[in-house]
C-alpha cells in the first residue's frame, strides 16, 4: 500500500475573515504544494481521481485604518488528478472552487466588503523519482524526488464592489504565475514511514503590480499504518514568507513564518476508494504586522482510477 492515498472529498467549511485592504497571506500554505499522492513513484499509467476540501480564517490589521480588523475566511473545494506517465514520475492538476468572504470590524461595528464564489488559479505540477531503492528483506525503500509546478492566473483578480476593486487578498485569483521547485525524500519499512519536503515558491507581479511574497515551505511526518486499510500520521510543516509588494513598496501586515502540527488519519473504504481527513495548527506564528492565523481543515476521498 502506498502511504496516505487521498482524494475525492467532501468538505463543507465555516470561517471569519479580512476587509478594507485586506492584509493576510491568504495563498501560503505550508508543506508540500503537491499532494500525498505522489510521494511514491507510480506504476506507468496510473491515474487517479479525486475532491479535497479546505478551510482556513485568517485576520489582520490594516495599515490604512488603524484599529479595523479585517478578517478572511476561506473554504476551497479542490478537483484533483494525478497521473504516472512512467514509473518514476508523476503529474498532478488542481482545480479550485474558491469561495472568500471579506469582513471588517470597525470598533464593533461589522461591514460584509465582499462575498465571492468562483474558479480560483488552477495548480499544475510534476514530481520526479531520481532515486528509488527498495531492500526487500528488510521491507524498505528510500525514495528521493525532484518537484517543479506553478499556478496559474485563471482565477479572477479584478472583481469590483461599487466600482471599487475589491482588495488583492479578497480576489478568487491572484492574477499572476507561482512557479516553485521542491526536493523530497521518503522511506518506507512496513508498517513505518516518513519523508522530508522543501518547496521554493516564487510570485510574479500582476497587473496591478501587486506581487505576493515568495514562499519557502517544509514538512516533515511521520507515518504508521498497522493495516493495509488504515494508517495515521503526524506532522510538522511550515512556511516563511516574505511580505507582498505593491508597485514595489513593502504591504504591511503580510508574510511572516507559521510552523503547524498536522495530524491526520486515513483509512480505505474499498480496494480503490480512500478517505482522508488532516488538521493543521499552528504552533509557532511569528507573522509580520497584526495578523492571526487559524487552523486549516482539510478532508479528502481518492478514487485510483486506473
Amino acid at each position: 500500500m502506498t502511504s496516505r492515498t487521498l482524494l475525492l472529498l467532501t468538505a463543507t467549511v465555516l470561517g471569519l475573515a479580512a476587509a478594507r485592504p485586506a492584509r493576510a497571506c491568504s495563498v501560503c500554505g505550508c508543506g508540500d504544494p503537491m499532494l500525498a499522492i505522489t510521494e511514491a513513484a507510480g506504476m506507468g499509467g496510473d491515474l487517479q481521481l479525486g475532491v479535497q476540501g479546505e478551510a482556513l480564517t485568517m485576520t489582520a490589521g490594516s495599515d490604512e485604518a488603524p484599529g479595523v480588523l479585517d478578517r478572511l475566511s476561506q473554504q476551497t473545494v479542490r478537483a484533483i488528478a494525478a497521473y504516472s506517465p512512467g514509473d518514476y514520475w508523476n503529474l498532478s492538476l488542481q482545480i479550485p472552487i474558491v469561495h472568500k468572504r471579506l469582513v471588517s470590524d470597525d470598533a464593533g461595528v461589522t461591514t460584509v466588503t465582499s462575498d465571492l464564489t468562483g474558479l480560483g488559479d488552477v495548480e499544475l505540477g510534476a514530481r520526479v523519482f531520481v532515486f528509488d531503492a527498495a531492500r526487500l528483506a528488510e521491507r524498505r525503500r528510500d525514495t528521493v524526488a525532484v518537484s517543479v509546478g506553478t499556478s496559474l492566473p485563471t482565477g479572477a483578480s479584478d472583481t469590483s464592489e461599487g466600482g471599487v476593486r475589491i482588495d488583492q487578498h479578497g480576489q478568487l485569483g491572484t492574477g499572476a504565475f507561482g512557479p516553485y521547485v521542491g526536493l523530497l525524500y521518503r522511506v518506507r519499512k512496513d508498517p513505518f514511514g516518513a519523508y522530508l519536503t522543501a518547496t521554493v515558491r516564487y510570485r510574479t507581479e500582476n497587473s496591478y503590480n501587486y506581487r505576493f511574497g515568495w514562499a519557502v515551505l517544509w514538512a516533515a511526518e511521520g507515518q504508521y499504518e498497522p493495516t493495509d486499510w488504515a494508517g495515521v500520521a503526524l506532522a510538522i510543516e511550515g512556511r516563511r514568507a516574505a511580505a507582498d509588494t505593491a508597485a514595489g513598496e513593502t504591504v504591511g501586515s503580510t508574510g511572516g513564518t507559521v510552523v503547524a502540527v498536522s495530524p491526520s488519519a486515513h483509512v480505505r473504504l474499498l480496494d480503490v476508494l480512500w478517505l482522508g481527513a488532516r488538521v493543521q495548527v499552528p504552533a509557532v506564528v511569528s507573522l509580520y504586522g497584526q495578523q492571526k492565523v487559524g487552523p486549516t481543515y482539510l478532508l479528502d476521498i481518492q478514487v485510483k482510477a486506473l
